[in-house]
């Protein structure tokens, strides 16, 4: 027996919070998604309780019939201050941090963040 697990990305926003909506080219790509892998045999949906994931699986579960399976533990990790930064900004800025979290990310938050 064998296993497939697919991982789809949300579809396009516009990078105003740590929690934003689709745009409608988003929406759009969401619903040509589900258009064209609807066939697919899905047993479940797994998907972040993030608005972006809600909607971007939205349309492919209505077409097969799925309840969506929201997860914690597949939220984004909260960079704290690192948010919005470039690579080379938090190495300078947090440079012992930055080198912990390079080393170990799984034992390394960003500074003031925190997996989720």
């Amino acid at each position: 027996m064998s296993l497939k697990l697919y991982f789809i990305r949300h579809g396009k926003t516009v990078y105003s919070s740590l929690d934003p909506e689709l745009t409608s080219v988003g929406i759009k790509m969401a619903e040509q998604f589900a258009a064209a892998y609807h066939s697919i045999p899905w047993v479940a949906a797994y998907v972040s309780p993030m608005q972006r994931t809600i909607a971007t699986a939205k349309p492919l579960c209505t077409a097969v019939g799925l309840e969506m399976q929201l997860r914690d533990g597949l939220k984004e990790i909260a960079y704290g201050k690192w948010e919005g930064q470039l690579p080379e900004t938090v190495n300078r800025d947090f440079h012992d941090d930055y080198v912990r979290w390079l080393t170990d990310p799984g034992w390394n938050a960003p500074t003031g963040g925190k997996e989720e």
